[in-house]
């Protein structure tokens, strides 16, 4: 939960502009608005995403101002002052966008949580990684080792130790949140080839080959269920 517009605060601070609070479903509060204050919420299903990647916050958290999150406040910001036309597949779009992002300073918070007291481990930062670009279909490989600043070889030996590899790491990510979006009845009025593009899929193939591989049923039979 952040301000969108107007300034926020969590307890007896007073409201900064630009101020983010993470907030667990089993939380109490005090949060403490400005009389022209906006709230955006983004609200992300915990069975969706990697256990591992959600702050273990025993209390509610000031999210730090980092580019991330300043990039988040600024996406909601803008959704604030410039409403355009809604249909079902712009709010599907804006959505992901939220959750997205959303993700990003999760993964970026749990990342930074964990450095105040012990290294990540490198295996654990790749799965940060592929889980925030998963939706890319043009991140891979390459680029996973680009960010984590190891070779190409590297990296595919750090999976290999676990039995695994960076491809099926990120094919099994994007088929489970393809799962997730072909389940969902909103978003019913995508076809399955956009399914799969917002999934990270290069096409519709693709995706049912993704869903095959973790033991999923046919997008079809996915939304019949």
């Amino acid at each position: 939960m952040f301000a969108s517009e107007g300034g926020l605060a969590l307890g007896e601070t007073q409201p900064a502009r630009r101020t983010g609070v993470l907030l667990h479903n089993n939380h109490n509060a005090l949060l403490r608005w400005t009389p022209d204050a906006l709230a955006t919420v983004v609200w992300l299903d915990t069975d969706s995403v990697i256990d591992t990647s959600v702050p273990p916050a025993q209390h509610p958290v000031a999210l730090p101002r980092t580019a991330l999150a300043a990039g988040l406040h600024g996406f909601a910001e803008s959704l604030v002052h410039r409403p355009e036309v809604q249909t079902r597949v712009s709010d599907y779009v804006v959505e992901r966008l939220l959750v997205e992002m959303a993700y990003g300073v999760l993964l970026e918070h749990r990342e930074t949580d964990a450095a105040g007291s012990h290294a990540v481990r490198p295996m654990h930062r790749a799965r940060m990684l592929m889980l925030l670009n998963r939706a890319d279909p043009d991140y891979g490989l390459q680029e996973l080792a680009r960010d984590l600043h190891v070779s190409t070889r590297h990296l595919q030996r750090l999976f290999a130790k676990e039995g695994t590899s960076p491809a099926a790491e990120l094919r099994n990510l994007r088929a489970e949140l393809a799962l997730s979006l072909l389940r969902d009845p909103q978003y019913d009025a995508l076809t399955t080839s956009q399914i799969a593009t917002h999934a990270g899929f290069t096409n519709a193939a693709a995706m049912r080959r993704g869903l095959h591989a973790i033991g999923a049923p046919t997008p079809h039979a996915a939304r019949s269920l």
